[in-house]
């Protein structure tokens, strides 16, 4: 008996000397994160943290969810990384910056059929209604604008449905998204157009401050700038270059380990 108290006393001192375990979080943003057609996860970013993951030998199993929570859980609780995720002025203090993972534009879509036109921020505002993700940082950007035409949805999926249901008049999202959204909705690459580019986005692997453990951030930043230096996240960035223009026609370039979207 004494025994298992003394154990469960161990744990508990263990627990509270090292903090919570650490989570890894992604979300569901094709082609950098997305389940595959037999539900695994699976992406760009994905391989990249893998690999980080080997590494280390760290066996923590990376929790898909969606935006808004995943963001909440970074800004709020130690020892969370997720990925991946825009840097912003706003949000460069709020969090450890581990490794650049691609560089992205965001756009306003339409349907094809829409004869709109759009060429300010003000034009934009006067449209009725804009679909964006709750928690994403478009939906961020947007309000920090001004915007309050903002309809958020729980994904970008549910942004296409409601777009070629009439209910949006436009939805905030990137090229290589969009792309991959219509080839698993079944639609053409034509079926919708860009009518407005808003701004290209630096995405990252980033880490929780708030309690977060230095020593374990140190371990993940030092491991995730080994895998760019030694060319292993280039070679990542390459085979998904290949794999993007191959099955989705979607046009990227390499460079340092960095993917670089139209």
């Amino acid at each position: 008996m004494r025994w298992i108290v003394g154990v469960i006393f161990f744990l508990v001192l263990s627990f509270s000397l090292h903090g919570k375990p650490l989570r890894i979080i992604t979300v569901v943003e094709p082609p950098a994160s997305y389940l595959d057609s037999h539900g695994q996860l699976t992406g760009f970013s994905v391989e990249v943290v893998q690999a980080i993951q080997r590494s280390l030998d760290d066996k923590t199993v990376i929790e898909v969810m969606p935006e808004a929570r995943a963001i909440h859980y970074a800004r709020t609780e130690p020892n969370v990384i997720v990925f991946s995720f825009s840097r912003t002025p706003k949000r460069e203090n709020e969090f450890y910056w581990l490794g650049q993972l691609s560089v992205k534009a965001w756009s306003v879509y339409a349907l094809s059929s829409n004869p709109i036109q759009i060429e300010s921020l003000d034009q934009l505002r006067n449209v009725n209604a804009i679909g964006v993700v709750r928690g994403d940082i478009r939906e961020e950007w947007l309000t920090e604008q001004g915007f309050s035409n903002l309809h958020p949805s729980v994904n970008h999926q549910q942004n296409i449905h409601r777009l070629r249901s009439g209910r949006l008049d436009l939805i905030a999202y990137e090229s290589q998204g969009i792309q991959h959204l219509l080839w698993e909705e079944g639609l053409e690459s034509t079926d919708i157009k860009s009518v407005y580019t808003l701004k290209s986005s630096n995405v990252y692997l980033l880490m929780s401050k708030p309690g977060t453990d230095p020593k374990l951030m140190q371990r993940w930043k030092t491991a995730a700038e080994k895998l760019r230096r030694s060319g292993q996240q280039q070679f990542i960035a390459e085979k998904w270059q290949m794999i993007l223009k191959h099955y989705h026609n979607i046009h990227t370039e390499a460079a340092e380990g960095v993917l670089y979207f139209e």
